[in-house]
């Protein structure tokens, strides 16, 4: 994948383990690596599932350079799924962390637990899917960039699954979670001047808004959790899958802190969106091209000097042996 602003190259190794072994080389400017939300499998591996079917891909990125100052950087990308005779577990996660730093921004981790429970029957070596059934879920993430020390999630949507086509599959949830938060709202090199404020700062900052001596703010709430997945394939040599969510909260993200000047509280309820997609296009032997897209909009960001939005771009070639 290409991304405009760095130039750096990265290997990226990709291991689909019941269908095929993947060796990808893509020369990146950037890396982007999945939300691990959107399934990593291809239509084509849903459409042909059947019971005590195990799926397996596993992507490993390694990115070192030199530039006056050394650096190291690592992402891994797995999914993992396993059908029985009744449901569906599969486990995504994806991570990207520099490694000769003691902390960096661009530290990132997320991981994904689901069940499509009861989803389907077998009759010998078919499955009959059915167009509903529950999918509990447990998510924790990481992000620097964020300002995120972890997120947690466990809910459970209700998921209706019309019959697919040759051309999409679709699928559709919604829910409730259960979220826990933990914000960094101090910055890391900041933390060490905290003790130097006067007492009553000190007092408002621990006591009235929560924040702890590591400068964390934890904050609990439920959300309304409504999302989409589509796995398009277009053509034999052309796919996509895209993912759209909306978690809706029900209470403000700042509901209970304090009213302050310097720290305006936001008192109106905002959905958090996600949007991911990914297109790929064969275009010739063992050679894809792949484009990618990340889009995330979330006004509950706690800590200020976060931003409420973000997004990435990436296009680049892939090579499979």
């Amino acid at each position: 994948m290409i991304n405009l602003t760095s130039k750096k190259a990265t290997l990226l190794f990709k291991w689909w383990g019941s269908r095929s072994i993947l060796c990808t080389f893509i020369i990146l400017l950037f890396t982007i690596t999945s939300n691990a939300q959107v399934t990593p499998f291809e239509k084509s591996v849903l459409d042909s599932l059947s019971a005590n079917d195990f799926n397996f891909s596993v992507g490993f990125l390694f990115n070192a350079s030199e530039d006056g100052t050394s650096s190291l950087t690592t992402g891994t990308d797995i999914g993992m799924m396993y059908s029985t005779k009744k449901s569906n577990y599969e486990v995504i996660q994806s991570s990207y962390f520099s490694r000769l730093e003691s902390f960096s921004s661009s530290n990132r981790f997320i991981a994904l637990i689901r069940g499509d429970i009861f989803s389907h029957d077998t009759l010998g070596q078919r499955v009959i899917e059915k167009r509903f059934y529950p999918e509990p879920f447990a998510l924790y993430m990481f992000d620097a960039s964020r300002s995120l020390n972890f997120r947690i999630q466990l809910g459970v949507n209700a998921m209706w699954a019309p019959k697919p086509t040759k051309l999409v599959r679709i699928r559709v949830g919604l829910g409730i979670l259960r979220e826990r938060e933990n914000w960094q709202m101090v910055k890391h090199e900041q933390l060490p001047s905290l003790d130097t404020l006067p007492p009553a700062v000190l007092q408002y900052i621990y006591d009235s808004v929560g924040i702890n001596k590591q400068g964390r703010l934890e904050r609990d709430n439920w959300r309304a959790n409504l999302y989409s997945n589509f796995l398009f394939n277009f053509t034999k040599n052309i796919n996509m899958n895209a993912f759209v969510s909306m978690q809706m909260p029900f209470e403000p993200p700042y509901s209970g802190l304090p009213q302050n000047s310097h720290f305006p509280v936001v008192t109106k309820l905002y959905p958090r969106l996600t949007l991911d997609m990914q297109l790929n296009i064969h275009v010739w032997g063992k050679l894809d091209f792949v484009t990618a897209f990340h889009y995330m909009y979330d006004k509950g960001q706690i800590p200020i000097y976060v931003p409420n939005w973000l997004y990435n771009f990436s296009q680049g070639l892939q090579l499979s042996l």
